[in-house]
């Protein structure tokens, strides 16, 4: 039947600022209002084009695509809807969709209106009388000046150009619309019925206010008392609308959808030309370059198997000829060459694409897929139409500069990056809606903290899922308002950007294909459509992605290289006994993929022997694989604690070098092959298949699996039983060409720290100098190392941390906070003529303006300054000595003093010397650096506290309670269904140990449970499950029952002070000396007891002093320690 009626303005919630529906719902809702057609026009975009398209053609909907322009006229704005009639109509609109993006020197985002003119083709255009200028020219009356604008669209649109009418009344159309609506008849110009969709039913225009209210960043309120939209914008039938509309103009919304008939093509590529030498074809040229680079490579390695290569070279050729994609090597090849003629550092491969023999031949990856027992297939199924996807990681550092090159050569205008879609997520939205119902802030903290952290999780999810969060719901009626209305929003678009990696490579210009949009962030253009939608438009996407342990290998090799300037990292070996036992011991900080805690609890209770165990290691450390046992069979099999069985003979082959357990996807593919005669892209299905987990599917497979294996001897139920255990690992199986790639990073990492560790320490430091809160791990991992790091000098530090002909790292002074790079390089420059000797000569020679006094003071708390005056005067001075650098270079930048420059003595103003004790220095250094450097706080703590404090190095498991003084290094709140859990990284100056708070003490005592804070931790030292293995020595950790101020630590367990002296001492200090400590006495204090020792008879004896006590205050300590040395006294 077809529908009497077609809505030609509708906006989905791609139309972030105005629009509500789903494109899925607007289709839906079109079916059930027995619709035929329905057009969407989101405001200036195309962000849902595909989606829409895609599913309206699924549900047997004709799809109508256009877009509600704001067009910029010469006394302000006005809209304008535009539909495509065909390709061409829908390539222009891509155009102006763009041009709604560049367009500069304007208020909005909008398209100039001549440019409306310009890409008229193939357009069908609706311009809505209540649009600004119709409508002000209306109400006025202007009949002339109407009829003007009107005829300025119908020559440029013809035929296809109609006035639009919309009333959101039942009292019919307001005056402006009327009177427009008559001069457009007696010009024989058609008017169309409009509604300006923005929502699907009446009842959702509250939820439509709400997304306006967190768009626009007001109340709810607001927007319901000042409605900038009727609540009548809903998707009507043709009934509702003929109380308002007449015949004529809800009919021509079937002419108008008459004339728009674009097609998305289905299951067509398209790549850019890839010029190749006259007369060869594309798959010629592959074929030549990859046999030819075989041959060389066998040539060099002459022990390989030259028929098993060539068999698999030939095999992948033939299938990727086939598939239509020799353009798609040979494009990658180019880009990844001109990135390595350039010494732009290129990753071993990431993904699949590592298991390609063509793809190593042609130097995309970096290691031999025979070798390491990569699948091609995996990369590239024969039995599946599937596009290639090469995933290359480019030093962080120069991956714009390879894009750029693309660009270049392939033209700017055929070029994109990938756009994305930010949506209202689950917890984000609660909270947005929380705001805009003016409730605290904490309200909506409380709800979005009872969602739980399932990455993707739905509100409706996380409601069934949390008893917590559904009694709220029942119980709390202001909870269930935000639910209800978070319900609604959840899903809708909140913002754009870019794409971390994906790039696009048109073969003409870009917008025959897709619109692009402007990302704030990056200052550049990327697509409108997301990563899914380039693909269905036919364009083909390239990652490009920024891997920064690139940058840090290259930087540390560099480095390396300037004290041994022949190494090379292509020429290490992969058998290195001492990196396996630096592995092993779990030093792995800095290391790629292997640094973390976790991770490195995995590598001691594996150690690691080989390349195949760093793999392994990389398949292995991931949810999955750690709680389903996988992880432990691997390591106890490994290290001989269970045995290695196998199902059937067959697998052994296929598992050997897990030891039995199915660790990769491709062994799971492989186990078919060998077992049940499937060929690898077969095989390959049923490994997805498998991930996918669908019952149905499942079933099938198994039946082909069970006769595969019985036409190969293996009983049924053998084969049942075989089956059933790779379905249960096969979910947890990891990509072995990924896990490889990334291992061969890995190794070499580990290389350089084993070999060259202060050259690779100093490369990863500077590479996180930018996060000061990361830099702190590998500044101890110094220590580890046996690698010295120096303080910050100015004379002698750089912008970024090197390595000095000692082997010491200099600290980089552009990581200190505040202090930027170009002010450090630009006293670098002037260093070279020679050192500072003092503040004076450094203030006098280097503008200090251009550093600032943050900058300043920041190198004087760290220290910088202390080779040419001491840190007390630095703190004090650099504000003057900056405004007498200011002074000096004002001068001489004056035209009349340039001649007298030399003369221009530095005139420094008063200052107040402060002096800092050495807890303060620390602080100020805390300040700084964003961590404690030189020194660790607790150290300066011990001695003034109780000898009831025990430091971490000497914990062991007990039920007696423990006090700890430690500085709390990390917090992590984790939420596992309806608890929660508080976990410290605690440590003084002997080591590092978790703790455990509960949530209530934590609570209660919130601030000071603060990263960076010092405090007394009380508790008892546990076992620690999580970190224990099977078979290795038991780790701790603290249960904390309470926490204790530093302030108060001393008072707390502090009940006297023993003084120990000989009465040799004793009669050599003399009454003066006690006198100056009886002025010490102090009513409230605690007791002192004096520890008499006897040195001929080798005995001591303890003697209260009566009616004398003493503060816990730092200066009573300093005076102690002046009269009796600070290893002369000790706290109970």
């Amino acid at each position: 039947m077809m529908s009497n009626f077609i809505h030609l303005q509708t906006k989905s919630h791609y139309s972030i600022s105005c629009g509500l529906p789903k494109t899925n719902e607007i289709v839906d809702k079109a079916v059930e209002k027995g619709m035929d057609a329905v057009a969407l026009a989101d405001k200036n975009t195309f962000f849902g084009l595909v989606k829409f398209y895609n599913y309206a053609v699924k549900k047997g909907i004709k799809p109508i695509c256009g877009v509600d322009f704001d067009v910029k006229v010469p006394n302000g704005y006005t809209n304008v809807i535009l539909l495509a009639k065909n390709k061409n109509g829908l390539e222009n609109l891509f155009k102006l969709s763009t041009e709604s993006f560049v367009t500069t020197g304007i208020e909005k985002r909008s398209v100039p209106e001549e440019d409306i003119f310009k890409n008229s083709a193939d357009l069908v255009c609706i311009l809505p009388a209540s649009s600004t200028n119709i409508k002000n020219l209306a109400s006025k009356k202007e009949k002339e000046l109407i009829e003007a604008e009107l005829l300025k669209y119908s020559d440029a649109f013809k035929d296809n150009f109609f006035l639009g009418a919309t009333c959101f009344n039942d009292q019919g159309y307001d005056q402006s619309t009327s009177y427009a609506s008559n001069v457009a008849h007696e010009k024989n110009i058609p008017v169309v019925a409009l509604n300006d969709v923005l929502f699907l039913e009446k009842e959702d225009h509250l939820a439509h206010q709400a997304k306006v209210a967190i768009n626009n960043s007001t109340l709810l309120k607001d927007e319901i008392d000042n409605p900038v939209v009727s609540n009548e914008q809903y998707f009507k039938t043709r009934e509702q609308l003929s109380a308002t509309h007449g015949d004529e103009t809800l009919n021509n919304t079937i002419e108008v959808g008459k004339l728009c008939n674009v097609f998305l093509e289905e299951g067509q590529y398209y790549l850019p030309s890839y010029e190749v030498q006259e007369g060869k074809t594309l798959s010629e040229h592959l074929e030549e370059l990859a046999k030819n680079n075989l041959n060389d490579y066998l040539q060099t390695n002459a022990e390989l198997d030259k028929n098993v290569y060539q068999e698999r070279l030939d095999k992948e050729l033939k299938i990727i000829i086939e598939k239509g994609y020799p353009g798609y090597f040979l494009i990658v090849m180019d880009f990844v060459k001109w990135a390595k003629e350039q010494e732009i550092p290129v990753g071993p491969g990431r993904g699949s694409g590592a298991g390609s023999l063509v793809a190593y031949m042609l130097s995309i990856t970096a290691l031999d897929p025979i070798e390491h027992g990569l699948l091609f297939e995996r990369f590239l199924n024969p039995e599946r139409m599937s596009l290639p996807d090469f995933d290359i990681d480019f030093c962080i550092e120069g991956r714009d500069k390879v894009i750029e090159y693309v660009q270049n050569k392939y033209g700017v205008d055929s070029v994109a990056q990938i756009g994305t879609l930010g949506t209202m997520a689950a917890r984000g939205v609660t909270r947005d809606v929380t705001r805009i119902l003016g409730k605290p802030y904490g309200f909506g903290d409380m709800i979005a903290k009872m969602i739980p952290l399932t990455p993707g999780i739905k509100l409706t999810e996380a409601i069934d899922e949390s008893p917590e969060l559904k009694q709220l719901r029942k119980e709390n009626e202001e909870a269930a308002e935000v639910l209800e209305l978070s319900l609604k929003l959840e899903g809708c678009a909140r913002s754009i950007g870019k794409h971390a990696a994906g790039v696009v490579i048109a073969p003409n210009d870009i917008h025959e294909f897709t619109p692009l949009h402007y990302d704030v962030e990056t200052n550049s253009m990327a697509t409108q459509l997301d990563m899914y939608d380039v693909e269905e438009v036919g364009l083909v996407k390239f990652d490009f992605l920024g891997l920064r342990t690139l940058t840090v290998i290259n930087n540390a090799v560099k480095s390396v290289q300037k004290v041994n300037p022949e190494f090379n990292l292509n020429n290490i070996s992969y058998e290195d006994a001492k990196v396996f036992s630096l592995l092993s011991s779990g030093k792995t900080k800095g290391i790629f993929q292997l640094e973390s805690s976790g991770m490195r609890d995995l590598i001691k209770r594996m150690k690691p022997e080989n390349f195949s165990d760093i793999t392994a290691l990389v398949a292995l450390y991931r949810p999955g694989p750690l709680n389903s046992g996988m992880a432990d069979d691997y390591i106890n099999r490994k290290n001989g604690r269970e045995s290695i069985a196998y199902q059937h003979p067959a697998l052994k082959k296929v598992l050997n070098e897990t030891y039995g357990v199915f660790v990769y996807q491709e062994q799971v593919m492989e186990a078919a092959q060998v077992l049940a005669s499937y060929s690898l892209g077969d095989a390959d299905n049923l490994r997805r298949a498998m991930g996918k987990k669908k019952a149905d599917v499942m079933e099938a497979e198994k039946s082909v699996f069970v006769e595969g294996c019985d036409n190969n001897s293996i009983g049924k139920k053998k084969a049942n039983e075989i089956f059933d255990n790779i379905e249960k690992f096969a979910g947890y199986g990891f990509n072995k060409s990924h896990s490889a790639a990334y291992a061969l990073i890995a190794y070499q990492t580990a290389f350089l720290k084993t070999h060259y560790p202060s050259h690779f320490i100093a490369s990863v430091l500077s590479s996180e100098q930018d996060k000061t809160d990361k830099l702190e791990p590998h500044v101890k991992d110094c220590a580890l190392m046996e690698v010295k790091i120096l303080s910050p000098n100015i004379n002698s530090s750089h912008p970024s941390f090197i390595v000095n002909n000692n082997d010491e790292i200099e600290y980089g002074l552009g990581a200190l906070k505040d202090v930027g790079r170009k002010f450090i390089e630009e006293v670098c420059a002037e260093r070279a003529n020679g050192r500072f000797t003092s503040l004076m000569d450094f203030a006098s020679r280097v503008d200090l303006r251009k550093g600032g006094i943050r900058s300043l003071q920041s190198m004087a708390k760290a220290g910088a300054f202390d080779e040419i005056c001491s840190r007390d005067e630095a703190v004090s001075s650099v504000r003057s000595y900056l405004e007498a650098s200011e002074q000096k270079f004002k001068s001489k930048e004056s035209a009349v003093m340039e001649m007298f420059a030399e003369q221009s003595d530095l005139k420094v103003s008063g200052y107040k010397l402060e002096s800092f004790s050495e807890s303060e220095k620390l602080k100020l250094e805390l300040e700084s650096f964003g961590f404690y450097y030189s020194k660790h706080p607790v150290t300066l703590l011990r001695k003034t506290l109780s000898s009831r404090i025990q430091p971490i190095s000497k914990l062991m498991t007990t039920t007696n309670e423990k006090y700890i003084p430690a500085l709390i290094n990390h917090k992590r709140i984790v939420k596992k269904g309806t608890s929660v859990f508080v976990f410290l990284e605690i440590s003084d100056e002997t080591g590092t140990i978790d703790v455990s708070v509960p949530i209530e003490l934590h609570d209660e005592k919130k601030p000071l449970f603060k990263e960076n804070g010092v405090v007394i931790i009380k508790g008892t030292v546990v076992a620690d499950d999580y970190r224990r293995g099977n078979y290795e020595d038991v780790g701790i950790k603290i249960r904390a029952t309470d926490v204790i101020p530093i302030e108060l630590a001393r008072s707390t367990l502090t009940s006297k002070i023993r003084l120990d002296v000989s009465r040799k001492q004793l009669k050599e200090l003399g009454n003066g000396k006690f006198q100056e400590l009886k002025a010490l006495n102090d009513p409230d204090g605690i007791d002192v007891v004096l520890n008499l020792k006897d040195e001929d008879l080798n005995i001591s004896s303890e003697l209260k002093v009566d009616t004398f006590k003493v503060s816990l205050e730092d200066s009573t300590f300093e005076k102690i320690n002046e009269i009796f040395g600070e290893e002369n006294y000790k706290l109970f």
